[in-house]
């Protein structure tokens, strides 16, 4: 007699992340920032298909949002096969917000904590959830990335049923 597969949510990763900017002017309260990631996404069933839409990547700083990027809108489908990755390469955060911040932004700090949240749908299913990736990152400077940057699991924040 075979057993009905224990659904599994889907798992996420950063697997490269450069902090290009974040600079915070003072006597306007605008921080203007450039974070670039790419994220792993895995379908971890042996058996079930995701049909992922409106894939979005969420920044924070101090607890405060200050940039978002979709990766898939609500229009798009996106199918996880089961027992597969995918990798959004290049996700980029970039711009500048007029936001206050209770402790000073370092200019010159060796790591910046940096909060990222995944939020996503599945299609059908009717699984919402949101998956955060706690990031400590380096300034980069020309662009050159960090060689010591560790893929970092995402953990897992919240997964709800509903329409």
């Amino acid at each position: 007699m075979t057993h009905p597969e224990t659904y599994k949510v889907p798992e996420f990763n950063v697997t490269n992340a450069q902090l290009n900017r974040l600079n915070y002017t003072e006597t306007n309260h605008t921080l203007s920032y450039n974070l670039a990631l790419n994220i792993t996404l895995t379908n971890p069933n042996k058996k079930i298909l995701f049909k992922l839409t409106d894939i979005q990547v969420i920044a924070y700083h101090q607890n405060k949002r200050f940039g978002l990027v979709t990766l898939m809108d609500r229009q798009t489908l996106f199918d996880q096969n089961p027992k597969s990755s995918s990798v959004f390469n290049n996700a980029v955060i970039q711009g500048w917000k007029p936001m206050m911040f209770e402790e000073p932004v370092l200019p010159n700090a060796d790591l910046y904590n940096i909060d990222v949240v995944i939020a996503f749908r599945e299609k059908g299913g009717g699984l919402s959830g949101q998956v955060m990736c706690n990031l400590k990152l380096p300034l980069s400077f020309n662009g050159t990335s960090w060689n010591c940057y560790k893929t970092t699991k995402c953990s897992k924040v919240f997964y709800y049923r509903g329409s």
